[in-house]
């Protein structure tokens, strides 16, 4: 088995795929561009120290991210090296591991997506089963029972030499400011084997939910399951706490676990609203939120970047957006975002203006009366209200930002749900 991972197609694969993934270098400062030459040089003796059992994974380095409800979320940044051979050990288990998993399981998985997991809930509530229990495991992969995760992955794999290096990968080190930590829990994000280990393990709440006969959606750790009444889902809710916790060692966030309407709830950025005939889905509030947070963020008025250049910044995060976001009914919300952007894009305009006689020279370049461009140089008013004026929408207008290359929320949601949504 080990002998297969570390067969020559397999290495070379998992070799391109963290070159292609490129990321951060770990604790050793090796970088992604280093590793092929690393691996040539030094293979026979990295494999023969693999094969013996004498290899030693380095400690990951510890960096945290904001999470977007607040707080921190701890990633664990392998080196190259751990990176290229959890990647082949990934390769070799994925396929060996994937044929058991549930169909109601989308994370991390070859050929499934988020928004299939999000078809999935809509086609729930369409069957009335619109009480839902939303599952929230606190600090899920830094949470992990080493022992429980093992003797999932000993049903899969026999070859003891394998199981100890991935035992060894759950063990190695957390290094932040010079210093070592042991490890005895978790399998922190960042590293080729976790989501799939993640699976693993959440597979067995999987079968339970099946083996209950609930109807429920898995995307990694979050997990919604959808019944027909409150007390269902209240029993439900109360049921699958203490199997998570009792059964699978793992730790549930009771505060922020909860039993939701579709209106209330939350899958993967999603919710839902009934129309005449049926349940469609919709941007949940705090996506909308966070889109425009990063909206503004990309305008500062304070940015001395010229308009071009913030465009640019922007239609990149618009683009992704969108196509995360395009199954949803969202063609008003669309419309506001393209008005907070070129709202703030005047602004930029404005301001950078500055002087007086630059307002009125620029204004006059656009179109605008002298007495006109006068008037409105010397006003005293802030730069919300001018860039919502009549003067600066007639002269700094959508096709003038067009011409600058802004394409915008709209037109490319537009764009994407009349000629590509059938892709999904």
């Amino acid at each position: 088995m080990l002998e297969e991972i570390l067969n020559i197609q397999n290495v070379y694969k998992a070799l391109e795929r963290v070159e292609s993934n490129k990321g951060a270098g770990g604790t050793d400062n090796m970088q992604v561009g280093e590793l092929r030459q690393h691996i040539s040089t030094h293979w026979d003796e990295l494999k023969t120290s693999i094969i013996s059992g004498s290899y030693c994974p380095s400690p990951v380095r510890k960096v945290e991210i904001p999470k977007a409800n607040g707080g921190k979320r701890m990633l664990g940044i392998p080196t190259v090296t751990d990176r290229f051979l959890q990647q082949a050990i990934h390769q070799w288990l994925n396929p060996q591991c994937d044929g058991d998993f549930s169909e109601y399981s989308y994370g991390f998985r070859p050929n499934r997506n988020a928004h299939q997991a999000v078809f999935q809930a809509q086609k729930y509530l369409n069957e009335g089963k619109t009480w839902i229990v939303e599952i929230d495991l606190e600090k899920f992969f830094d949470k992990v029972n080493h022992d429980k995760l093992m003797s999932l992955v000993e049903k899969k794999i026999s070859d003891k030499r394998t199981l100890r290096l991935i035992r060894q990968y759950l063990r190695s080190g957390i290094m932040e400011g010079g210093t070592v930590s042991p490890r005895i829990e978790g399998t922190p994000q960042g590293s080729p084997l976790s989501p799939l280990l993640s699976n693993i393990l959440l597979n067995e709440l999987d079968k339970e939910l099946q083996q209950r006969g609930h109807s429920f959606v898995r995307y990694a750790d979050d997990c919604s399951i959808y019944v027909k009444s409150e007390k269902a889902a209240n029993r439900t809710a109360a049921s699958i706490i203490q199997y998570l916790e009792q059964r699978l060692k793992l730790k549930v966030n009771k505060e922020k676990t909860k039993v939701s309407r579709p209106t209330e709830s939350t899958l993967l950025g999603f919710s839902f609203y009934k129309s005449k005939d049926q349940w469609e889905i919709r941007l949940s509030s705090k996506t909308v939120q966070r889109i425009k947070a990063k909206v503004r963020g990309k305008t500062q008025r304070n940015d001395p970047s010229n308009s071009r250049i913030k465009i640019q910044k922007l239609e990149t995060i618009i683009r992704g957006w969108v196509n995360y976001f395009v199954i949803a009914k969202a063609k008003s919300i669309m419309q506001q975002l393209d008005e907070m952007v070129r709202m703030r894009l005047r602004i930029g305009e404005w301001k950078k203006w500055k002087r007086t006689k630059t307002k009125i020279r620029e204004l006059i370049n656009l179109g605008v009366k002298k007495q006109k461009a006068y008037e409105w140089g010397n006003s005293s008013k802030g730069y919300c209200r001018i860039a919502h004026s009549f003067v600066l929408h007639t002269t700094l207008t959508d096709s003038y930002w067009t011409r600058n290359g802004y394409i915008g929320f709209n037109n490319y949601y537009f764009w994407k749900t009349k000629y590509q949504l059938k892709t999904f």
